[in-house]
């Protein structure tokens, strides 16, 4: 039996799954791509299992491994996902605990338009000029093609997987302003890519720190560049937590004795 199930596939799940193996726990990991298994690759003897997060896929590995709880480690704009998690994990009746990386806040900052979704985001970018620099995934990203010349004036900076780059390229995005590319990405290269795009606008999430919104919001002040940041949506759910060390209490308290010390 698993006693830990965690869904993963952000830095953030990799350090989660590293303090739960330092202490010895039974880990299972679930994720929705090859990219994000990979990420997984230095782990010896972890049992990963990949396959979209629906609500069907969650109770089948729920019921499989019968674990003592679920950790929910996903990316902050993967809602869909979280809703699953926690709608299956009280059918069920699974302990739900969710890790989600500390926000940071931009509200007071004049230089940064904060909307909240895509559909805000193009109200905004159908009155800025010059390219335009999406760092958004590829999610939705249709939303994107009602922007007057999308397919010359956008650009994507995607992960380097043929579902993800088959699927703009089928939208009519064109392949030469596609940057297919997996991060972390510091200021410097930020700087250098949104050059190469002759961007005049950066649209981003605010995916936190370990997201790297920081490096790319100082790269665009650097180079005067408009920026649109996506606010988060939070989902309501208890046992919400934005540290690992008070994730791994959490887990003690939900299953007592479970977690080897």
């Amino acid at each position: 039996m698993s006693k830990v199930l965690v869904i993963a596939g952000t830095t953030d799940a990799k350090t989660v799954i590293e303090r739960l193996l330092e202490k010895k726990q039974d880990t299972a990991v679930t994720v929705t791509s090859r990219l994000g298994a990979g990420m997984l690759d230095e782990f010896n003897n972890l049992d990963i299992y990949q396959g979209k997060l629906n609500k069907d896929y969650i109770t089948q590995l729920i019921r499989k491994l019968k674990p003592a709880c679920l950790i929910d480690a996903s990316n902050p704009f993967s809602t869909e996902i979280t809703r699953n998690a926690i709608n299956v994990c009280k059918f069920e009746a699974l302990p739900y605990l969710r890790y989600e990386r500390e926000r940071i806040r931009y509200e007071d900052d004049p230089d940064i338009t904060i909307v909240k979704n895509y559909g805000e985001a193009c109200d905004v970018l159908e009155n800025c000029e010059g390219n335009i620099l999406l760092t958004l995934g590829s999610n939705k990203i249709e939303t994107f093609k009602r922007i007057p010349d999308f397919s010359k004036r956008i650009y994507l900076r995607v992960l380097p997987d043929w579902k993800v780059l088959s699927k703009c390229e089928s939208l009519g995005f064109n392949p030469r302003n596609i940057i297919a590319i997996k991060g972390p990405y510091n200021e410097a290269l930020n700087i250098e890519l949104f050059k190469y795009c002759k961007a005049s606008v950066l649209v981003t999430k605010e995916s936190g720190n370990m997201g790297g919104v920081v490096d790319k919001i100082k790269a665009a002040k650097k180079l005067g560049m408009q920026i649109i940041l996506v606010d988060r949506i939070e989902e309501n759910c208890s046992n919400k937590f934005s540290s690992i060390d008070e994730l791994m209490k959490g887990v003690e308290k939900i299953c007592p004795g479970q977690l080897n010390q």
